[in-house]
């Protein structure tokens, strides 16, 4: 749904009134709304990435609809310097049709950050997979809306949830919110959150190791991100995505 009120527009927003409360529909873009329509026929298996290294606002809004027996994999990465918006909505449309979705974001400075991901799971035996993770310092704010939906006729499909959020400063702001919507019965469906700082162990034992606090700390965040990162097909590309992530931690 988008908002053309006030000096903003909303992108993506959980559409449940009792929901509202939590404040994660609130983040409003004004860069210019991309909008992208894809179709997997049956039967087919398409990878597709989405990279956002721009120095301005960006916002964009992505509907995938996924054919009987065809599998999406989807890649994101978000390391631009501008606020950023993106809107990612599979529809898994056909039976036996699956989706896997990864993302990595990192939000430093004054960034706004809004991702509003869903995976509809209409056919029969669906699959599908969502892991997000993401790094926050400084003044960043971040809203992170994640929705399984099992609707009715889905029997026998599976979803996984995952978000895992880093946090290196005090001054982030970061509201998660997995979501699942279950109106079939026989569906297997988790989600989960996992939000906390880095794990002192881990820093004491590279730092006992000769690297220092901020090397410690760059070195666990990049490798929550590479394994995302390397899915990406092109070299160049993801060469640059990783001399970013580091010149922003150092």
């Amino acid at each position: 749904m988008i908002d053309d009120k006030a000096n903003g527009k909303i992108l993506g927003e959980i559409p449940l009134k009792s929901w509202r409360w939590l404040g994660v529909n609130e983040l409003k873009t004004a860069a210019q709304i991309a909008e992208e329509i894809i179709d997997v026929s049956d039967g087919e298996t398409k990878i597709f990435s989405e990279v956002n290294l721009a120095e301005e606002n960006v916002a964009r809004r992505i509907k995938i609809f996924v054919g009987e027996g065809a599998r999406v994999e989807f890649i994101s990465a978000d390391l631009g310097r501008g606020d950023y918006s993106s809107d990612v909505e599979i529809d898994l449309r056909g039976d036996d049709s699956s989706a896997d979705f990864e993302a990595v974001y990192f939000g430093d400075g004054k960034r706004k950050l809004d991702f509003n991901y869903v995976i509809h799971q209409r056919g029969k035996r669906t699959q599908a997979t969502m892991n997000v993770r993401g790094a926050l310092t400084e003044n960043s704010n971040k809203i992170f809306r994640g929705t399984l939906d099992f609707q009715r006729g889905a029997k026998g499909s599976t979803g996984r949830e995952l978000e895992e959020v880093i946090i290196l400063s005090q001054g982030t702001r970061n509201r998660s919110v997995p979501l699942m919507l279950a109106a079939e019965d026989e569906v297997d469906g988790h989600h989960a959150v996992t939000v906390g700082r880095l794990d002192e162990e881990k820093i004491f034992y590279l730092m006992s190791r000769g690297l220092d606090k901020p090397e410690a700390e760059r070195l666990i965040v990049e490798a929550a991100f590479n394994p995302v990162i390397e899915k990406i097909s092109d070299e160049n590309l993801r060469k640059e995505l990783l001399e970013n992530l580091q010149r922003r931690l150092g």
